[in-house]
């Protein structure tokens, strides 16, 4: 593990390794859930929110699979509940703008106690993935807990579509996703996102669809002829590069319709989930003693900031929360002050601040004799989150 230093002198440091001992508390490297756990009362949610001109049931396949059904009786996500999240869109003259949607949206999931839940994840196809960014970046307290987004088809450059039918509707909807260069939506929310210290943490992983729109299909029908509704760059903009994006064999209503679970656009989703699984937070302890400090007769060895550190699991996410110092293996100590060491402070980092100082023994007739000696201990509480691991099928 890397031990993480940035105010201790180069001459400091050195010591304290040459003279320290680090105790670690083992910890596991997996938590579970009780097996009676149910639904409301696990740590994360999955929220699917529809598209544009679309509903609660636009996740239905042909053959009368429904997504959200598969995924509620499939172990790899049972800790996980599911919320289908729904707001009004018209098929046509629709009156309310994304930040209003985003409003209704926002809710909703209040609502529906979705931010209850220690984590949420969406799973967002077309104008849903905008809604979604606009109300996170208005609720950043709750933005917190979002870990990542997947999008489907979602127009982060805009859709020539929405550009061409916004001419016949004026649905200011189409407006907000039109690819024309007088459109600065678009651009100022990924601008705002990628601004926002809360927000452009979460992971943003993003599909595509790969074939293109009947006329006579969705907002296609504003078309005499087929087309891609979102372009493969407009879908991808923005989005996480360590995982590559997937490419959906449907058009762009089609794509989140699978048909069962080993459907690309389901079995996308799966990869995405099991690579950033539910943590679990805990509180563990772990020591650094720092030895061979000493002082001979009638003189004093103090500090008012000695940095003492402690190796941190980066995997884990650790943080060092707080920390306390003792005296350990005196020999011989007078005039301890302040008695105990004090620890002034601890950076996140995994630094504790000690405060110490203590005298070596007295002179006995006239004659100074021996040197005390003592080891510090600091031992720290640290913030760590576990890997939750489900079953598999």
């Amino acid at each position: 593990m890397n031990i993480k230093i940035k105010l201790i002198p180069a001459t400091l440091l050195l010591l304290l390794f040459a003279t320290s001992s680090f105790c670690q508390v083992a910890v596991p490297s997996t938590a579970t859930l009780p097996d009676n756990m149910q639904p409301g009362q696990r740590p994360r949610v999955i929220v699917f929110v529809h598209g544009l001109h679309e509903n609660r049931d636009a996740w239905r396949a042909s053959n009368g699979a429904y997504w959200p059904d598969l995924m509620r009786t499939d172990s790899r996500f049972s800790y996980s509940d599911v919320e289908i999240a729904e707001y009004p869109t018209p098929a046509a003259h629709g009156k309310m703008s994304s930040m209003q949607l985003a409003d209704i949206l926002w809710n909703r999931l209040r609502q529906d106690h979705v931010w209850d839940h220690r984590e949420v994840v969406f799973i967002a196809h077309s104008l849903g993935g905008i809604l979604v960014e606009e109300m996170l970046l208005k609720h950043p307290a709750e933005a917190a807990r979002v870990k990542f987004i997947v999008s489907y088809g979602t127009p982060h450059e805009g859709s020539s579509l929405a550009r061409i039918a916004s001419i016949y509707d004026k649905d200011p909807l189409l407006n907000d996703l039109s690819d024309a260069s007088d459109n600065t939506f678009l651009t100022q929310l990924e601008d705002n996102w990628r601004g926002h210290n809360t927000v452009n943490g979460i992971h943003r992983f993003c599909a595509y669809e790969t074939q293109d729109t009947a006329p006579d299909n969705g907002i296609g029908r504003y078309l005499k002829t087929h087309a891609r509704v979102v372009s493969y760059f407009s879908a991808t903009y923005g989005c996480d590069v360590t995982t590559p994006p997937q490419a959906i064999d449907a058009d762009h209503n089609q794509m989140i319709r699978p048909q069962n679970r080993n459907a690309s656009a389901y079995d996308f989703f799966y990869r995405v989930y099991r690579d950033n699984p539910i943590l679990q937070e805990q509180m563990v302890t772990r020591d650094n003693v720092i030895a061979g400090l000493t002082a001979s007769c009638d003189r004093t060895n103090s500090n008012a900031d000695l940095q003492v550190p402690i190796a941190l699991d980066s995997s884990l996410h650790e943080k060092a929360i707080s920390a306390t110092a003792t005296f350990i293996n005196a020999v011989d100590l007078r005039n301890i002050d302040p008695n105990p060491p004090v620890v002034t402070r601890v950076d996140a980092n995994g630094v504790a601040h000690v405060l110490y100082g203590f005298s070596g023994p007295s002179k006995k007739m006239f004659v100074c004799l021996g040197m005390a000696h003592v080891s510090l201990k600091v031992e720290f509480s640290i913030d760590q989150f576990i890997p939750l691991r489900e079953p598999q099928n």
